[in-house]
């Protein structure tokens, strides 16, 4: 009996109802995409970049709503696009800052502000990302902040290249500007920590001719022995 219902059920399918069946391949498909849609959802995981990171939460936010909107394909363009935004933004205003001694007599960091002194008369001035034409203008506007104010009067400013590493054209040029508005108010520029392919580019925009090889040093402390106040004559 079971037999002969399904099959007078299947016959009765056949002749009359196949044209509202064309509809299932669609339909079931459509359910099996949208329930893995929803599996892919992770709000757990959104709820933490928001915590954690807002710029990053608001690039996978607009990316998620262009998936649904748009087209899965053109999300993936923007989520890059909009990534290389952020990295560029950040890389414009990074976290600069001056290598200053503790009361215990160790190095640390704090922010880039006038007055701010490693040892009496020398500023070793960090520069925490790659110099290139966007935030060129920045890192002359800092050193020169930090050389220009208030006492005591600076007499060498180290550059701590060791988070740098690339430095393009635009870049090249800034140093060499930079260097010479030091030597006009007598402040002696020197480099440490400098990556050996930093090193050739500055070779190739001709930062090295004017500085001279004698001003990069291998390590922070072969520069805060050499030009610290205990080093006679190292003005």
């Amino acid at each position: 009996m079971a037999m002969l219902t399904t099959s007078v059920i299947v016959l009765l399918v056949l002749l009359f109802f196949t044209k509202p069946l064309q509809y299932m391949p669609n339909a079931v498909l459509a359910s099996v995409v949208f329930i893995i849609g929803i599996e892919l959802v992770d709000i757990a995981g959104m709820r933490k970049i928001f915590r954690a990171r807002r710029d990053e939460f608001a690039v996978a936010a607009f990316t998620a709503l262009v998936v649904v909107t748009v087209g899965v394909e053109q999300a993936i363009v923007l989520a890059i696009v909009l990534s290389i935004l952020d990295h560029v933004r950040r890389s414009y205003r990074p976290n600069d800052s001056v290598i200053v001694h503790t009361e215990a007599g160790h190095l640390k960091t704090t922010p880039v502000a006038p007055g701010a002194i490693t040892d009496p008369g020398v500023v070793v001035y960090r520069f925490a990302a790659d110099l290139y034409y966007a935030n060129a203008n920045r890192f002359n506007e800092e050193i020169l902040e930090l050389v220009g104010e208030g006492p005591p009067e600076v007499r060498v400013l180290v550059l701590e290249a060791g988070s740098m590493f690339d430095v393009d054209y635009s870049g090249g040029e800034t140093i060499k500007q930079v260097f010479n508005e030091l030597h006009d108010r007598g402040v002696r520029f020197v480099l440490c920590d400098v990556a050996p392919t930093v090193r050739a580019e500055l070779d190739r925009y001709g930062v090295t001719d004017l500085v001279g090889t004698d001003a990069y040093f291998e390590t922070l402390g072969e520069v805060v022995a050499a030009l610290g106040p205990a080093s006679p004559g190292s003005g």
